[in-house]
């Protein structure tokens, strides 16, 4: 791709951008619209220019579109931190693009922002082609600590490597690859300094199996946020997928301060790195919503336990909820939503925290209905 502005036809030419083009992955710009960086395959990471990159233009007026190669991967740190930035994802396939996520096809690319506007969606063909992927245990934790000089971070990835991955070599980072040895001093350390919100990337292996993710910690009104999405590619049979998302579930419930959690099984490469094509739909294993969120809910956790066939956790005030998810058909969202009607009654705001539609049929859940 050449270097340079991209006018779309028919448009008057755009004012030069306040975003000078000086950063070393920018390669060309829409107007003063979006900026555009081409990054080569064959798997995409969150390497230190593009993480520098993603930093100084959060926020900008000015969108990111970031352009991949058809026969790539991206790791699960990309995916995350590009969706949570608003950042566009291309892949180029020919002379067209599609969007990475939802496959939209896109003729031009100086009409990117123009065609994801629009309300009718055609899917590239091509988008739907399925990848060779095995199933990969996904976990997510929210936990908070008290803002203390003592308060010592990292303790929720180890609590999941011992589960799930025992034997592995962790290390982090502040991009990928996640080079440095696993220190939760100098993890704290660097987090402090980067203080509001700061953005890690965490990594295990072993002969075993793959642990790839991310680490967000956060300064809130209630305390330091520590937010983890973990990815681990093992050698689980499937019939105990659920089993161990329970397992570590609940050792998150006794040993840390969650305010929630919930496992999936998703689908991946062997390294956990995701395609660019179309993924097959998740399926909920095991939700887990801490005493604060209990609190918050105002729900009592030992009636929907009985209700849903979990089980509660701590005791007195500090009692949570763990409830098992999966049903015997893959994709299969009915019992989560089920748990979201109890939980929210009419509010529904549990349904929007997670992005679900609780009034969605319960034979299937909505990533089921699309697949």
């Amino acid at each position: 791709m050449p270097r340079g502005t991209f006018t779309p036809p028919d448009a008057s030419q755009a004012e030069r951008p306040t975003f000078k083009m000086t950063h070393p992955m920018l390669d060309a710009q829409i107007g003063d619209r979006a900026r555009i960086t081409v990054l080569p395959g064959p798997v995409i990471a969150l390497t230190e220019p593009l993480a520098d990159l993603l930093h100084r233009t959060a926020g900008s007026s000015q969108r990111t579109i970031l352009v991949v190669p058809e026969r790539s991967a991206v790791t699960p740190a990309f995916d995350r931190l590009t969706d949570a930035t608003g950042t566009i994802v291309l892949v180029q396939e020919g002379t067209a693009y599609r969007e990475l996520r939802s496959g939209r096809l896109i003729q031009n690319i100086g009409q990117t922002l123009e065609a994801l506007a629009e309300p009718q969606l055609t899917v590239s063909p091509r988008h739907l082609v399925q990848a060779d992927v095995v199933p990969v245990l996904t976990v997510s934790i929210s936990a908070y600590h008290p803002a203390r000089r003592t308060t010592q971070l990292g303790g929720v990835v180890e609590l999941v490597a011992e589960h799930l991955l025992p034997d592995a070599e962790l290390s982090w980072g502040g991009y990928e690859p996640a080079g440095a040895f696993w220190d939760r001093d100098a993890l704290t350390r660097f987090s402090r300094a980067h203080m509001p919100t700061v953005h890690l990337v965490a990594a295990g292996h072993s002969v075993y199996g793959t642990l790839t993710g991310t680490i967000t910690v956060s300064r809130t009104t209630n305390g330091l946020e520590e937010y983890v999405e973990l990815n681990v590619a093992a050698s689980t049979p499937f019939t105990e997928y659920r089993d161990r998302a329970m397992a570590l579930l609940r050792a998150v419930s006794e040993r840390a301060k969650p305010q929630f959690a919930l496992a999936m099984r998703t689908y991946a490469r062997a390294d956990t790195s995701l395609p660019v094509t179309v993924r097959r739909p998740p399926t909920p294993l095991a939700v887990l919503i801490g005493a604060p969120g209990i609190r918050q809910l105002g729900v009592d956790a030992a009636q929907v336990a009985s209700a849903h066939g979990g089980e509660t956790t701590g005791y007195g005030r500090r009692r949570g909820l763990l409830v098992p998810l999966e049903s015997n058909f893959d994709a299969d969202w009915g019992p989560l939503l089920d748990l979201v009607r109890t939980l929210d009654g009419d509010a529904g705001n549990v349904a929007r925290a997670l992005g679900v539609d609780s009034s969605a049929s319960t034979d299937r859940g909505p990533a089921a209905q699309q697949a």
